[in-house]
């Protein structure tokens, strides 16, 4: 049992003291601490001062008083100073340590633990930490009420259980409230822009069925004068047309508040980008004063795109049409094949290549299939597609590797895939194929990004024509030499 003493010592108020004065910093640093990091001063400066080592312009900041040297050293230069711990702190620090000890003994140190662990909880934080954790994971809302992820909160800090909320509906309302938040710093981002908002525009499906139009943003900001990258929308549209397109991206560019600092649009080779180009130049016409905005001028074709076209170019030439290729894509993602055999017999035009194809929709059809083939070879072989780039590329690679495994597949399903069997001819064939395309491959890979600028793009098609135009040179001279 504690002595009156004991008890006086541990008194509530008592605590509070100790707790408040030995978190309390120090105003001013050991001088050997701060002056570490600076000179003494030169025959043309002020005499007794100390001047900062990392100032690397004029003026040099000096001081006598090593608080503000500290200060400068942490705010300008991002270099956070040891602080060394004055022999009266360190005699404080021990005499709390006993306290805490002797008031742990008698079971009194309750009320401290429950004032620490409160201290070192910030709403902000908690919200911002928990709102990034479920939306950049794609947790669902109901994660808030697992029991086990508030057990492992408060194993980590038991005062927790009342910073976070328990209702998953709370949890759409605070991603909103951040949203908001981060939004408006965007805006102002924008806004104060050095140079005009440069937009990329893209249509795609979301794996549940959703047609999404993507925008995202490229601009210099004002205060570090460098180039950003920002996301501005990803909106649900009607239709791929530019008239749907219009209507959305409008909407984002009034939110944002930067309809007169619109730059450049860069999209695909698809029609509906020049619609919807050609709507923005009347509308800025029209109600933005006389806004001037050329279609022509500001419309930019996406180099990866012009690169996909070309290889399409080589592999469905006079075979299939790239309108044909699509609803086939939507049919094999779908899983819905009408006149199968027909299907297949339009990818065989491309000799081959459209057997691979069929052959790989083969072992895709059930999951018995696939599970007989990936006993065979290990892995799949990836689907090409018509609108996602280097897939068909992709597929070769693979398929070269497993020829043995397509091969054996094959045979054991004869009556179904007899028409695809590949032989050595062709298999010699893919490869020179697959050769052949590699180096579009990279061309695409090194213009993905902020790497595809103007100089880089100009450059990667000059040497992609002379690559077009030495392959041509060698199938010439191929053909004319006699076996």
């Amino acid at each position: 049992m504690a002595s009156e003493a004991d008890s006086s010592i541990l008194a509530p108020s008592t605590i509070q003291a100790s707790i408040q004065s030995g978190s309390k910093r120090s105003k001013g640093q050991p001088p050997s601490a701060v002056w570490n990091h600076c000179r003494t001063a030169r025959d043309t400066e002020t005499p007794g001062h100390k001047y900062c080592n990392y100032c690397t312009k004029e003026p040099i900041y000096g001081s006598t008083n090593s608080s503000n040297m500290r200060k400068h050293i942490e705010r300008i230069h991002k270099i956070q100073v040891e602080l060394t711990p004055s022999p009266i702190q360190t005699t404080t620090l021990q005499q709390l340590k006993q306290l805490y000890l002797k008031a742990e003994s008698s079971g009194q140190t309750s009320e401290i633990d429950t004032q620490v662990f409160r201290k070192q909880l910030d709403q902000d934080i908690i919200n911002e930490a928990l709102i990034s954790l479920i939306v950049v994971r794609n947790l669902p809302f109901t994660a808030v009420e697992w029991p086990e992820f508030h057990t492992f909160c408060q194993v980590l800090n038991p005062e927790s259980k009342d910073a976070i909320t328990t209702t998953h509906s709370q949890v759409k309302n605070k991603i909103e409230k951040a949203y908001e938040i981060h939004k408006d710093t965007v805006r102002k981002k924008l806004q104060s822009a050095l140079t005009n908002i440069h937009l990329s525009v893209d249509i795609w499906t979301s794996p549940n069925k959703h047609l999404l139009l993507g925008v995202t943003g490229d601009f210099i900001d004002c205060t570090e004068e460098k180039h950003l990258k920002t996301l501005l929308g990803l909106r649900p549209v009607p239709g791929h047309s530019g008239e749907d397109q219009f209507n959305i991206l409008l909407s984002i560019l009034q939110e944002y508040g930067i309809v007169r600092k619109l730059g450049a649009i860069v999209g695909d080779n698809s029609g509906t980008n020049d619609t919807l180009c050609r709507a923005i130049e009347v509308y800025l016409r029209r109600e933005e004063e006389d806004l001037q905005w050329s279609a022509t001028q500001w419309r930019v074709r996406c180099m990866g795109h012009i690169i996909n076209l070309a290889v399409q170019g080589f592999l469905f030439h006079n075979s299939i049409s790239p309108e044909e290729l699509d609803s086939y894509d939507d049919l094999e993602k779908r899983g819905e094949f009408k006149d199968g055999e027909e299907i297949k017999q339009k990818f065989r035009l491309l000799g081959p290549l459209g057997k691979l194809h069929n052959i790989i929709v083969d072992i895709r059809s059930s999951a018995n299939r696939t599970a007989e083939f990936l006993t065979l070879a290990t892995r799949m072989v990836p689907l090409d597609n018509r609108t996602r780039w280097n897939s068909w590329y992709n597929s070769l690679v693979v398929a070269n590797k497993l020829a043995a495994g397509i091969d054996t597949y094959t045979k054991d399903h004869w009556d179904d895939l007899k028409d695809d069997f590949i032989t050595p001819g062709d298999w010699a064939q893919l490869r020179t194929i697959e050769e052949f395309l590699k180096p579009f491959h990279t061309a695409t890979l090194k213009l993905e990004g902020h790497k595809g600028t103007l100089e880089n793009v100009l450059f990667t098609m000059d040497i992609i024509i002379q690559y077009f135009q030495d392959s041509l040179v060698s199938v010439f001279f191929s053909r004319k030499i006699p076996n």
